[in-house]
């Protein structure tokens, strides 16, 4: 509770407001709006308050401008852009606190926002309008605000509120919930007192109204009249208030405070309901036709010029479109393994993709699907538009309205819409997922991002729904357009309710590709590079698997060197690759001529392509989500072969990959070590190649501290070494250690 001196502070609010006369003639335009408000301000200022209260539209005016010129005066807060330091001037100029009105961009997005400067200028905080009304939205594109802070001032915490954001009782709720003893209202035009009084009665709090059109007001803390301005006339009122006095009542056998006993009654469990974004109606139910008509989301984007719910709460009501597993629920990053993805029914997804980009166009995309599952593969990496070797195939997937050379952004190609659909159900139904890259061909910018919007949104509403989205990829092996990619890949995580993985590719380097950004869920690395001496498995494949998997999320080398283009023409080789890849503890894709531009092509064999059934089929019969990589499990002085091991947090279960440097290479009468707990353990030694099993052993561990040799069996090119607890002992530990 506030001591007796607090709660007998006044303090002076300042409200200005144009009248009705300033406009009775039309708009005066943005020089005179200003010139009035700040000679209030001026006058005003004589009285000593203690802060002094624009209205909203305060330099715009009424009636609004046209949208080029409401739009043209957007300036970044705090900045130094025209309005704003016309703001700043006169603050200092009158020595007094002043709550401004602006139109704010930041990025590509547009806002009304209240702006407190102290009265040496300086910048204190700002409001977004939460509630931007439907008008704000369709005519001029502004976004809403997405929080409420209450603004603190000399003591006092302002909270703020403009014109619609009275409409909603959480507004001055929120306020007052977060501690502001005073709310601050701008409006254009007067409610008639039918809102205010009940909000600030709701919270005991009291309200000031600055209204630009007159007939400001302001209201003590319960919704009683204090005065109310005249609406015909330029003028300004100031309000003395008491926030911080405490109201208390003898009851329940003393004295209690009603404010706080009202907050007490709360029971905020309850109202979920307030903030389930599904209670939202979608503008195709807000909006009609001029007949009455239902219209529909592409009839509004060419109503209000290419603009759309950005929350449009459509995605909330519709069903997932489930398969059998693993497809069951979409994947998401498992927060206990976090190198992993998991679905709903707890099931973790081991991935290994194939390339088809012109997949949703191609001619016979069953046969597509048909060459994947013969290959392993459970996720098709694919383009949503692109024009991929259209010199070979002629194909050119577009997403929009109009052509590439012809485009109109403002609307989409339904029928290829639907045709996509068809060919996720159709993969889905057999057992493939889809990685969807929503860039290929095109590239936007910076500029783009207004423009683009609605295709994130669109994306979203048509295909997020589906379970066996495996990923959003952005743009395929571009990233010179990062502040876009920013925005794109934030708008898709924030707004994508099924919440699927979202990440991007560059072309060939030896790391991911921005793994620090929040945005991206996947460390995403591409190697498009070739099996001859010029990479090496160890200093090349294997160090990139190590590189892309050191950043804490899910690493994969979504596209790999295909033959011919990339010489990657060695089928052991590259076996190899994608062995090394999986058992560093990161995911692989299969690249080559038949996901390109030989897609339609049913009979194409790639070199290597019959190894990557066993590979898949391998680590999905391990626990390989338990499993990290280690350094320690497996040594060999055998300066031939190259390893990598993974294992269980407990040791109690190790994978094993070696393999020669060179293809053909036979390896006989070669030895390891083991680093194992205590115990006795079988040890499995199988071919890559088609999983046959060469030889079986048990051995015994004496701690580790010590290591335990072993013979590998003679092999050509490469090993899977498995091994597994099968008696425990007492553990010993390392000399050296107490």
């Amino acid at each position: 509770m506030h001591n007796p001196q607090e709660q007998a502070r006044t303090v002076a609010i300042a409200v200005l407001q144009a009248g009705m006369q300033h406009s009775e003639n039309g708009n005066p335009g943005m020089e005179a709006n200003w010139a009035l408000f700040s000679d209030l301000a001026r006058d005003a200022t004589k009285q000593n308050p203690d802060i002094i209260v624009f209205p909203e539209y305060a330099i715009t005016g009424w009636p609004y401008p046209a949208e080029n010129e409401i739009n043209g005066i957007a300036e970044t807060i705090p900045g130094d852009g025209f309005w704003y330091m016309r703001y700043v001037k006169l603050a200092i100029e009158i020595g007094t606190p002043i709550l401004g009105w602006m139109v704010e961009t930041e990025g590509e997005n547009l806002y009304s926002t209240a702006v407190l400067l102290d009265e040496l200028g300086q910048f204190v905080g700002k409001y977004r309008k939460v509630q931007a009304n439907l008008g704000e939205q369709t005519w001029w594109g502004w976004s809403q605000g997405d929080s409420f802070s209450p603004i603190e001032l000399h003591g006092v915490k302002y909270g703020i509120s403009i014109c619609a954001d009275m409409w909603f009782p959480e507004t001055v709720r929120c306020e007052a919930l977060l501690g502001a003893d005073i709310i601050l209202h701008q409006s254009i035009a007067d409610d008639m007192q039918h809102l205010v009084p009940a909000r600030a009665y709701d919270s005991e709090i009291p309200i000031v109204m600055a209204i630009f059109n007159g007939g400001s007001y302001a209201v003590d803390a319960q919704g009683e009249l204090l005065d109310k301005l005249p609406a015909a006339t330029p003028t300004f009122r100031m309000f003395d208030l008491k926030p911080f006095q405490v109201r208390t009542h003898a009851k329940y056998g003393g004295l209690w405070i009603p404010r706080l006993g009202t907050l007490n009654l709360r029971n905020p469990k309850a109202y979920a309901a307030l903030t389930d974004p599904a209670t939202r109606p979608a503008w195709t139910d807000v909006f009609l036709a001029e007949d009455g008509s239902p219209q529909t989301r592409e009839e509004l984007l060419l109503r209000f010029s290419g603009r759309y719910d950005a929350t449009d709460p459509i995605l909330y009501h519709q069903e997932m479109v489930s398969f059998a597993p693993p497809w069951t629920s979409p994947y998401r990053v498992d927060s206990d393994y976090p190198h992993q993805l998991v679905n709903d029914e707890g099931d973790h997804l081991f991935i290994l993709n194939k390339t088809a980009w012109a997949y949703f166009a191609c001619e016979n995309p069953l046969d597509v699907i048909e060459r994947a599952k013969r290959q392993g593969v459970n996720v098709l990496r694919v383009a949503l538009e692109g024009a991929p070797y259209y010199e070979q195939l002629g194909m050119d997937m577009w997403p929009w309205g109009g052509t590439r050379a012809d485009p109109k952004w403002c609307c989409f190609n339904k029928n290829y819409w639907d045709r996509v659909e068809e060919r996720i159900r159709l993969a889905g139904e057999h057992g493939l997922g889809l990685d969807i890259v929503l860039y290929f061909t095109l590239h936007p910018t910076k500029e783009d991002i207004v423009q683009q919007r609605p295709y994130w949104q669109y994306t979203l509403e048509r295909l997020s729904r589906y379970a066996n989205v495996l990923t959003w990829e952005i743009a395929n092996e571009y990233i010179a357009n990062e502040i876009f990619q920013d925005a794109a890949g934030t708008y898709i995580h924030q707004h994508d309710v099924r919440r699927h993985p979202v990440c991007t590719s560059d072309g060939t380097t030896d790391d991911a590709v921005w793994p620090d950004k929040v945005w991206v869920d996947l460390a995403i690395n591409h190697s498009c590079t070739s099996s001859t001496e010029q990479h090496s498995l160890e200093d090349w494949y294997l160090a990139l698997a190590r590189n892309t998997r050191s950043h804490g999320k899910p690493a994969w080398c979504n596209e790999s060197g295909r033959e011919k283009r990339h010489r990657n023409d060695d089928g052991v080789h590259r076996r190899k690759q994608g062995w090394l890849w999986c058992a560093a503890g990161a995911f692989w894709t299969w690249h080559s001529w038949d996901g390109c531009e030989g897609i339609d092509e049913q009979t194409y064999y790639a070199p290597g392509q019959e190894f990557t059934e066993p590979m898949a089929h391998f680590f999905q019969s391990q626990p390989f989500w338990k499993m990290s990589p280690s350094l320690t499990t497996f040594g060999t002085a055998d300066e031939r072969l190259v390893h990598a091991a993974l294992v269980t947090p407990s040791h109690n279960q190790c994978i094993i990959y070696c393999c020669t440097k060179a293809s053909g290479t036979t390896v006989d009468k070669s030895s390891a070590t083991l680093r194992l707990p205590n115990g006795t353990y079988t040890v499995i030694f199988q071919r890559p190649s088609d999983l046959e099993t060469i030889k079986v052993a048990d051995v015994v561990s004496k701690g580790l501290g010590n290591m335990t040799h072993i013979h590998l069996p003679t092999f050509s090119d490469d090993l899977i070494i498995t091994v597994h607890l099968e008696t425990s002992q007492e553990r010993t530990l390392i000399t050296g250690t107490t």
